[in-house]
């Protein structure tokens, strides 16, 4: 059976916060209904720290994201966490979504080389350097313009995260690095890197997007580039425009690295802070036209089908792409 990956949720940031007002069964209550409608099987649910609390309170929210969701899902019957391929294929045959922890943002883990061990351990399979900022593993994308000096690349502290998380089994994202960054991956990096949720910058010129010649490095590589929803990342902002990224992507790359990471984030504009709205465009983080969320999963499909995508070639897209990333590192 063909399986529905989505390669890039941050629904642990509202799991969270509800749970901390006392709400139970998260998940069940909020998500599984519309994860159900879209009929999306595995979803790589982020770890990300508000720059507010950076850096300082970064483990401390990290940790306490994973708690939040180990709380969840002993509540949910519908939800089960991945840790490798094999539990990834038992959640789908029994009728479960399946849910891999992601770091959006290694800021959690400092320099401590040692935390990502211990983050592993508690179920880490996808690791992101950084997000949009300088930090000491690497520098990232900026969601706009800044003054800045000298942009830099991944450091020594970073290529050593990267060659420890391929030791230890972990998908190493570059969707946030900054060009000098993504290349540095891709020179240092052994097995397929993905970028979970981001764009081509041909047909949308901004700096979390990617070039022809990084699509074409991460196909290169084995690995997945995941279309990103939010509307900042697609001119005009809707569901065709966003379709016509997955072309350019199986255009450069070809069929077997292109992917779905849609990033749907317009529900967390209720928990930013000024600071977080003062550095992000609010309106860019709404979905696209004619994709409002989970439960419209299927219009990927139903518009690569008037394309004349194939069947076989549509499943690909949908999940079985990352499904091929997870089954050759998520081994352990």
């Amino acid at each position: 059976m063909p399986i529905t990956i989505d390669a890039h949720s941050d629904i642990l940031n509202d799991i969270h916060p509800r749970r901390l007002l006392g709400e139970k069964g998260v998940l069940e209550r909020h998500w599984v209904p519309k994860m159900r409608e879209g009929q999306i099987d595995i979803r790589v649910v982020a770890i990300y720290t508000e720059p507010p609390l950076l850096p300082e309170l970064a483990l401390r929210r990290g940790l306490d994201l994973v708690a939040s969701l180990y709380e969840d899902i002993a509540e949910s019957p519908s939800c089960v966490l991945c840790r490798t391929y094999g539990e990834i294929q038992r959640a789908k045959e029994a009728g479960k979504i399946g849910l891999i922890l992601g770091l959006e943002g290694a800021e959690p883990l400092g320099t401590d080389i040692q935390l990502l061990r211990i983050f592993y351990e508690l179920g880490l399979r996808v690791l992101g350097l950084t997000h949009a900022l300088r930090t000491y593993l690497a520098d990232g994308a900026f969601f706009s313009v800044r003054k800045t000096g000298q942009l830099g690349g991944l450091t020594d502290v970073g290529a050593r995260f990267l060659e420890e998380a391929e030791k230890l089994g972990i998908v190493v994202d570059v969707s946030h690095l900054n060009d000098p960054s993504f290349w540095d991956v891709i020179k240092f990096a052994r097995a397929p890197v993905i970028a979970s949720h981001s764009n081509c910058r041909v047909l949308r010129d901004h700096l979390r997007n990617l070039t022809d010649d990084q699509i074409k490095a991460v196909a290169d590589s084995g690995g997945v580039v995941g279309v990103n929803a939010c509307s900042v990342f697609v001119n005009p902002p809707d569901l065709e425009h966003l379709v016509d990224h997955i072309d350019h992507i199986v255009k450069v790359g070809g069929i077997e690295h292109a992917g779905l990471g849609p990033d749907f984030a317009d529900y967390l504009l209720v928990y930013m802070t000024e600071v977080d709205k003062a550095s992000l465009p609010l309106d860019g983080v709404m979905p696209v036209r004619g994709l409002p969320g989970d439960e419209a999963f299927p219009k990927f499909a139903e518009e690569l089908a008037k394309r004349g995508y194939k069947p076989s070639e549509i499943d690909l897209i949908m999940g079985e792409n990352f499904g091929r990333v997870f089954k050759e590192i998520l081994k352990h």
